[in-house]
């Protein structure tokens, strides 16, 4: 009996040792890697280029930085483009007899060429120096050089003028001018220049020369 109980034994314990095998075993279907991790595509995207705002587009190509704005003119041409209107009195100094006064009106438009400014236009004067009193309407035009702040120019013009003096002397002609000045300006509100001219009426005793200091004030 107890043989038998010792055999049986033994073979229970044999069974359960093969139970414990058998489920320990590796059964060969553990995954191994996958090989579906993606690596490296060799594509390392390049740096944005100074110089530029934005990245590269899809197209590959930049967003290029937009021009910079054109320098603002001088205060010259600022102010002597476009139209232009003035009051201008001076100091008239006839070619004879004594000294007097003008007082001129003058209204244009000046157009930027470049290099110079154009500006053609009207002007009406009074001249009263000596015996003689002149009335003069011009066809104008004036040539400006801007410089920045500093503005030389020349003007010349013809038109129309009447004459009167003593002993009921009156006359009508040819009127012509010619001249040159500048201008600067200390800021954008304020310059101060003079404008001289030779005026004269054909065929008449009126001629002389025209001292006109010119004064811009802004607000």
């Amino acid at each position: 009996m107890n043989t038998t109980l010792a055999r049986s034994t033994v073979l229970g314990v044999l069974i359960a040792a093969t139970g414990v095998l058998a489920q320990g075993a590796p059964t060969g279907s553990t995954p191994g890697p996958t090989g579906s991790s993606p690596g490296p595509t060799g594509e390392t995207p390049a740096p944005t280029p100074s110089g530029y705002s934005q990245a590269p587009s899809a197209y590959g190509e930049p967003y290029a930085q937009p021009p910079p704005p054109p320098p603002e003119p001088g205060l010259v041409r600022q102010n002597a483009v476009g139209p232009r209107f003035a009051i201008i009195p001076g100091v008239f100094i006839p070619s004879s007899g004594s000294a007097g006064f003008s007082l001129g009106l003058e209204g244009g438009y000046g157009f930027d060429l470049g290099p110079v400014i154009v500006t053609p236009g009207l002007a009406f004067q009074g001249n009263w120096g000596g015996d003689f009193t002149a009335y003069t309407g011009l066809a104008i035009a004036r040539v400006t050089l801007p410089l920045g702040p500093f503005g030389p120019f020349v003007e010349g013009g013809v038109g129309y003028g009447h004459v009167t003096g003593p002993l009921d002397y009156s006359s009508g002609n040819l009127a012509w001018r010619a001249g040159a000045g500048f201008i600067f300006f200390f800021s954008p509100r304020f310059a101060i220049g003079i404008d001289v001219r030779y005026d004269a009426i054909v065929d008449t005793p009126f001629k002389g020369w025209t001292f006109a200091p010119l004064i811009l004030l802004s607000f």
